[in-house]
């Protein structure tokens, strides 16, 4: 199926730009290639900034909608799978995009818990100076702040490691400084070498530098009514946070002046609410950061599962904050059968998030292996429950297919996956088990059914069935059992969809407070014969 993008709801990568079409683009793939093709938008689509109407993507294209200033996706080739990318999690310079987005990922939801952890206002910028200095692999950060005359004064100031630095140590650029101030525009320079009104500077030539980021700290714009007309201020300069390494870095990506705005943007509201709220400040979450943060997540997920001839899956997940605790994925074992998990943290937002991004790079490195369904449920236990408190933990549903139809599972306190028999049948595979990370000592037991040709299986997360309408009434099981006997489709996207369209009928639009994963099986029979 086509890899829909636009502004439209049901796009597979929904952008959110009134300047993006509807159905602004499609990416495709053909015997083994990757083709973008654009879908008669009214401002285009470029590749590498030169306008397509359908063009082959290779690795690092960079495909764009017509504004310097609009999203722009970077086509990274093959997955990685997400295994592999959690090995490299804490490496401070990953080389994939899906592995940087990852460790964004990470930084960011880092910084968001040191931040809302703390109530000192300095102990709240120097998480955001750390993450910056993380982000960008920069030797020391500055985060100045502007004085009540305007002059830009540090504040705080850290090296790579944490370690917090005197302001006697710090040396920064004023003409850099006095740049950014006036222009309100970023000044990112891999390469100082490379910039010869940089590197002439004594202040830089002295320090020996290579690599300089400063980026503005703006107050956000007020608006006020006098007498009958509205009036919008300015926004005002707030401070500067400024990085420097002696080393030169690799080119930063967009990805990175993201992350690094959201950190500025971070920052600015600390300082902000610091100077209104003198008494009980307020730890608000940043849009901006949540809407990065939840689109990598988002990407960490598998774009789709791979079509086996025996074997077909689909699946999707709807957070009902930016971020959130559902999470599933695929697992490619040794002897050619395929692993499906799906797995519903406890809690909401930040928390569940990053408790999700460590079970599922937990349990897929685990169980890519040969270990019994069992062992393999007691060795991600004994990890989740080394590594988080007695509140954190997780059901999870997982199960192995086999070619030939034999299928392993077992279910941590998850809701019964269904598996829907091709002559009307609906068979419950109950929890046997308590949920992953509650206790150090639980044992685990595994059960077995066989899947027959037309036969699908369907694992969802409680947000289906506890999904309430604006009356206050659940889904419920029952509803949903309904919705799976009356299929009549012939895939496992359609059913999907079908479950998805019955839930979003049924609560009509009132907000949710829990996350909604649907993953649908189909299996056509065994592997033919070679």
């Amino acid at each position: 199926m086509p890899f829909r993008i636009g502004r439209q709801a049901d796009c597979d990568l929904v952008l959110r730009d009134g300047r993006i079409s509807r159905q602004h683009a499609q990416i495709t793939q053909e015997n083994g290639k990757f083709f973008v093709e654009d879908l008669g938008s009214r401002h285009g689509t470029f590749v590498n900034e030169k306008k397509i109407t359908r063009q082959e993507l290779h690795p690092e294209d960079t495909i764009g909608f017509g504004f310097a200033n609009s999203f722009q996706i970077i086509f990274a080739g093959e997955e990685k799978r997400i295994e592999d990318l959690l090995e490299r999690v804490d490496s401070p310079a990953p080389s994939s995009a899906s592995s940087r987005e990852l460790y964004h990922l990470g930084v960011l939801l880092e910084a968001a818990g040191a931040i809302y952890g703390h109530m000192l206002l300095e102990d709240m910028l120097a998480a955001v100076v750390d993450a910056a200095i993380r982000v960008t692999g920069a030797d020391r950060g500055v985060l100045m702040l502007a004085s009540e005359s305007g002059e830009l004064q540090p504040t705080v100031a850290r090296e790579s490691g944490q370690r917090t630095l005197q302001h006697s140590e710090v040396h920064v650029s004023s003409s850099v400084l006095k740049q950014v101030a006036e222009t309100r525009r970023e000044l990112i320079v891999a390469d100082i070498g490379e910039e010869r009104t940089l590197r002439e500077q004594a202040s830089i030539v002295g320090e020996a530098l290579r690599t300089l980021l400063a980026i503005p700290l703006e107050r956000q714009p007020t608006i006020r009514s006098v007498d009958s007309t509205v009036v919008a201020s300015r926004p005002g300069l707030l401070g500067v946070l400024y990085l420097d390494s002696r080393r030169p870095l690799t080119a930063f990506s967009e990805l990175d002046r993201q992350v690094l705005r959201s950190l500025a943007a971070e920052a600015a509201t600390v300082v902000e609410n610091a100077r209104l709220f003198a008494e009980g400040r307020e730890r608000e979450r940043l849009e901006r950061e949540l809407e990065i943060a939840s689109d990598i997540q988002q990407q960490l997920l598998p774009k789709a599962f791979p079509k086996d001839p025996h074997l077909v899956a689909a699946g999707r997940t709807i957070a009902c904050r930016a971020v959130g605790g559902d999470c599933y994925d695929f697992v490619d074992l040794p002897d050619g059968s395929r692993g499906f998990v799906v797995a519903d943290v406890a809690g909401k937002g930040m928390p569940a998030a990053l408790l999700a991004s460590m079970l599922m790079g937990s349990f897929c490195a685990t169980a890519s292996g040969s270990l019994p369904l069992s062992e393999l449920a007691k060795r991600v236990n004994h990890r989740v429950c080394d590594r988080t408190d007695e509140a954190s933990y997780a059901t999870l549903f997982y199960a192995i297919i086999h070619p030939n139809g034999a299928m392993e599972y077992f279910n941590a306190g998850h809701v019964p996956a269904f598996l829907c028999r091709r002559s009307g049948e609906i068979v419950a595979l109950e929890a046997q088990n308590l949920p992953i990370g509650m206790f150090d000592f639980a044992e685990f037991t595994t059960a077995t059914a066989q899947i027959e040709p037309g036969d699908f299986l369907v694992m969802y997360s409680d947000g289906v069935t506890e999904a309430v309408n604006p009356d206050g009434i659940m889904f419920g099981e029952d509803r949903l059992r309904e919705v799976l006997k009356s299929f009549s489709g012939s895939d496992a996207q359609q059913l999907l969809d079908k479950v998805l369209a019955a839930v979003r009928a049924f609560t009509a639009g009132y907000a949710q407070a829990d996350d909604i994963t649907v993953v649908t099986l189909q299996y056509f029979g065994p592997k033919p014969a070679a």
